[in-house]
């Protein structure tokens, strides 16, 4: 029997090739799939990324206001006494030798708030509030709002605490009033968080009635008396 000129050109384990690609294109579909299933965990890692970074910026900042603030205190010999200090935190005084924020005085650059929570709105605090088991009084902080896992991040960084902000234990994370922070002296040291006492870097959840002061703040205590 004759064959036509097609059957004589075409192999005969032509229609083999299908399975390779019919397999090639399943492979395709499951990670399709993996990759769609996962993109909820990826987003939530990068968020949990975010937070890491900015806890560990802030403490660099909090470690920098507070070299500017010994360099007031042991080499310029000003102090805090009651609710009266002889040195300037005032931002915009940067010529004066008691100025922390004077190349003549701590040698710093007042901190941007640009990792606070709300960018923009948001700025440095510098009251003295009282923490159990540092110092005899009031202590010099430098606060600024942040967001809850930013706050998580700098308290387990900076002092092993594990902490769930909704937890109702006692524990930093839980909300206590803590005075208003935009003011000089807010005086809270029997509302501190049991597990924050002692410590001179961390993040306490406020709940003061004054919005600017209710939130989630990063702390540093830059001065002892």
């Amino acid at each position: 029997m004759f064959k036509t000129d097609v059957e004589r050109h075409l192999p005969s384990n032509a229609g083999i090739a299908i399975g390779p690609i019919l397999f090639i294109i399943a492979i395709l579909a499951i990670l399709a799939a993996a990759i769609a299933a996962g993109s909820g965990s990826f987003t939530a890692g990068t968020s949990s990324e975010s937070a890491r970074t900015k806890a560990s910026a802030l403490i660099q900042i909090g470690e920098n206001l507070r070299v500017g603030m010994d360099r007031l205190i042991q080499e310029g010999g000003y102090s805090l006494s009651g609710t009266t200090a002889t040195y300037d935190i005032n931002a915009l005084n940067t010529t004066q030798l008691n100025a922390l924020f004077s190349p003549v005085g701590g040698g710093i650059s007042a901190p941007s708030a640009a990792l606070s929570n709300t960018p923009g709105t948001d700025k440095w605090y510098y009251p003295l509030v009282g923490i159990p088991n540092l110092g005899t009084g009031d202590l010099q902080l430098a606060v600024l709002k942040i967001d809850p896992n930013t706050c998580d991040q700098i308290n387990n960084k900076a002092n092993g605490l594990t902490i769930d902000l909704t937890n109702n234990g006692s524990t930093a994370g839980v909300g206590v009033d803590l005075g208003d922070f935009t003011t000089a002296s807010p005086g809270t040291a029997s509302n501190w968080p049991a597990n924050l006492t002692g410590k001179t870097i961390g993040c306490v959840h406020n709940t003061d009635a004054t919005s600017l002061s209710s939130g989630y703040f990063f702390y540093e205590v830059l001065a002892f008396q």
